[in-house]
């Protein structure tokens, strides 16, 4: 036994009665002792709580032990009742005797006696509970057996059981009389009992008969007619001797035809066993008799551990939330005879579930109720699952209503159930002219997109979540651009019951993003032409420093550290652009010639070229963005025509021309010239990014720039136009 042992020890010694209280429960860790220091407080407990055994001093205020013991039989005929006394005589031994202790035990000095007397308790609840169970069992099997029609027989012990006295009802079980039993031309064993049973019901017969005890089995057997039947056989040997004079065995029992009630058990097992639902038995009192598998399973306990307790007291209910509640109005309202049912929330090994729960009670033929069923069916999913339903409902609601959005309904075949106000607004459409009309035919598509809608509502029917972008022509000539989404829709055992298509206008976002992209790719290209820009001056700066080294002269030093500004300047302007995503920055009159200046400091040698300005015009530009431009084209004129260059730059009536004396660009390359990565060197030297850095910085500034031949000097000639006066 592993269940739990509530006892009530009752003496008028509190201090004793604790001290008691704490050397039982350390004996035995079953115990659970509740004290009371007088029989009426006693008798009130056992009426308020269960209790397994009854531990009571003798002489104590108003009722003495004797009398507790007395008035308790009248209630409690045989809860174990143990007199613990300190006063002990042959007298009070022979009352509580007649009055129906259990056990007697006097008190002693010592821890020992506790012991003792936990080993007493224990005994007792034992064989309290054991004649308790048995008695039940009987009860239950005298009951089934003498609402059962049988076959009362006598036979040899031998395997083929020949009967000698058969009564009751044979024909109506076997098919055969009573006569034809007893005789000599049929054998029970051999021509009644089916054939794949014979042998396994003489090998427990004669196990029984071995081990001088009595049998009981079941088994089929085949009628006169060829029915196959099940009965039950319980009995005993009776010594030997019988009519033909033969020492053999002779056994004696009864036969009972169980055919209808296996059916019923296989279908009681078929739901005892089911694995979606928790069942077991109860007494009337609430105290369990059977669990499922899957009510054990679910809680994380083993059967032993809770059969014999009450219902409320079970880890399904006890370690839940109004648990204990529940569960004693279920079994009182069960035990008058009522159906209990209702929601409740039970404990599991891995945590609580929401369970519809009821209690059935059973009758007796005279109407009493002899049973309870209690049984539970986890709906924790199923109650999520609606209200995950109605959540979605109210968040489909609210997405019907968003005015930014376009949403519909479909059926699984495509057919257009709802609409909103948002979607029929966006092509001005009527509602009863679309509703119940194909989608991909409805004037959101044109016929270049009913395929490609044809095809994502079978993929959504199919149960695909479909993302889909389309472009609408518009009157302005900009098209807008719709996202959204075919969205199936299932229900409890995900099949698409629908599909949501939704939409949203995200014309604006396509515009910036089209927006920010031309912006990253001129950021990106200007990386690049700033990569070139910084190109000279560093070249300067590594040839100077040559020089310095091999002359020790401090001119080239102080060359290097002008292009080293002129670095920096490149750098400043870089992390400026990056910063703002504007190539050209705050713009200021720059005069040409000052800018002129700028450029022979990167020149190596510097003032090779001979750069003349005439008219000194002056431009609204960014001065370090339109720096880079002169050093471009003046790094041009060198690698084409050498460092001996002559430039001329001069002023136009709006803008600037830039001349020098090289070989000039052959009209053929004049439209490629801006191109990155084009070079007309045909040593392949070039990287052809300086031409394209002018024409950035040119339409950075609102400017255009051509080419022609030079009109005062003999290579090729660049106009810049402005737009305003030099």
């Amino acid at each position: 036994m592993t269940a739990s042992i509530t006892v009530l020890h009752v003496d008028d010694d509190s201090q004793f009665a604790e001290m008691a209280t704490r050397f039982l429960e350390r004996e035995n860790d079953r115990f659970d002792v509740l004290t009371a220091t007088d029989a009426d407080e006693g008798l009130e407990t056992l009426r308020e709580r269960t209790v397994d055994c009854v531990v009571s001093d003798h002489d104590m205020p108003g009722r003495n032990g004797i009398e507790f013991l007395e008035d308790l039989r009248e209630e409690y005929t045989e809860l174990p009742f143990i007199l613990y006394t300190g006063k002990g005589s042959e007298e009070i031994a022979s009352k509580a005797v007649s009055a129906g202790v259990t056990d007697y035990l006097q008190k002693e000095p010592g821890t020992e006696q506790y012991t003792l007397l936990a080993n007493r308790i224990e005994n007792a609840v034992e064989r309290f509970r054991s004649r308790r169970d048995a008695r039940t069992h009987r009860r239950r099997l005298e009951t089934l057996v003498d609402n059962l029609p049988g076959i009362v027989y006598r036979c040899r012990n031998d395997p083929g059981w020949p009967m000698e006295y058969v009564a009751g009802d044979c024909e109506e079980i076997t098919g055969y009389t009573p006569e034809r039993l007893e005789s000599e031309s049929l054998a029970w064993g051999e021509d009644v009992i089916h054939p794949d049973d014979r042998e396994a019901v003489w090998t427990e017969i004669e196990d029984a008969l071995a081990a001088d005890e009595s049998f009981e089995l079941t088994y089929r057997i085949r009628t006169a007619a060829g029915e196959r039947r099940w009965v039950t056989e319980r009995g005993c040997a009776v010594g030997s001797g019988g009519s033909d004079g033969s020492d053999a065995p002779r056994l004696e029992g009864v036969i009972t035809d169980v055919t209808e009630s296996r059916r019923r058990e296989r279908r009681f097992e078929a739901i005892f066993d089911n694995t979606y639902q928790f069942t077991g038995l109860l007494e009337p009192d609430g105290t369990v008799i059977e669990a499922n598998e899957t009510a054990l399973e679910f809680a994380g306990v083993d059967r032993e551990s809770v059969v014999g307790d009450p219902l409320w007291e079970t880890p399904w209910f006890e370690r839940s939330e109004g648990g204990p509640a529940i569960a004693r109005e279920a079994v009182e309202t069960a035990r008058k005879g009522e159906l209990y049912r209702n929601r409740a929330t039970v404990h599991g090994a891995d945590g609580d579930a929401l369970i519809d729960f009821s209690v059935r009670p059973v009758r007796d033929e005279t109407g009493e109720v002899t049973l309870l069923i209690p049984e539970g069916r986890d709906i924790t999913e199923f109650v999520e699952q609606k209200r995950r339903s109605r959540r979605n409902e109210r968040r489909f609601e609210a997405i019907f209503d968003d005015p930014n959005l376009l949403v519909g309904l479909l059926d699984v075949d495509g057919t257009l159930r709802e609409v909103n106000r948002t979607a029929l607004r966006y092509v001005d459409a009527d509602r009863e002219a679309v509703i119940g009309e194909p989608f991909p035919e409805t004037p959101w598509w044109g016929d270049d997109r009913r395929e490609d809608v044809e095809r994502w509502i079978q993929r959504a029917a199919d149960g695909d979540y479909v993302g889909y972008t389309v472009e609408h022509d518009t009157d302005e000539g900009e098209p807008s651009v719709v996202e959204g989404t075919f969205r199936p829709v299932t229900d409890e055992s995900d099949a698409v019951t629908a599909i949501v298509v939704s939409g949203s206008d995200v014309t604006e976002r396509a515009r910036r993003e089209r927006e920010l992209k031309r912006q990253n790719e001129r950021l990106d290209e200007f990386a690049s032409f700033v990569s070139h820009d910084l190109k000279n001056p560093i070249s300067t700066v590594r040839g100077r420093l040559h020089l310095a080294l091999e002359t020790d002269e401090m001119e080239h030093v102080d060359q290097a550290v002008d292009a080293i500004e002129r670095v920096d300047d490149l750098r400043v302007d870089l992390a400026s652009t990056l910063r703002t995503g504007e190539i050209v920055d705050e713009r200021t009159a720059v005069r040409v010639s000052e800018a002129a200046e700028g450029v022979r400091s990167v020149v190596d040698p510097p003032n090779a070229v001979s750069i003349t300005v005439a008219d000194d015009p002056v431009v609204d530009a960014d001065p370090d963005a339109f720096q880079r431009l002169l050093e471009n084209l003046v790094g041009n004129s060198i690698e084409h025509g050498g460092s001996d260059v002559d430039v001329r730059i001069g002023a136009l009536e709006e803008g600037l021309y830039y001349e020098d004396d090289g070989p000039g660009i052959d009209p053929d390359h004049r439209e490629r010239v801006f191109t990155p990565g084009f070079s007309t060197k045909e040593s392949g030297e070039g990287i052809g990014m300086g031409m394209a850095s002018v024409r950035q910085i040119v339409l950075a500034h609102g400017w255009e720039i051509s080419i022609a031949d030079a009109e005062e000097l003999s290579g090729v000639r660049f106009e810049i136009r402005t737009g305003g006066g030099s």
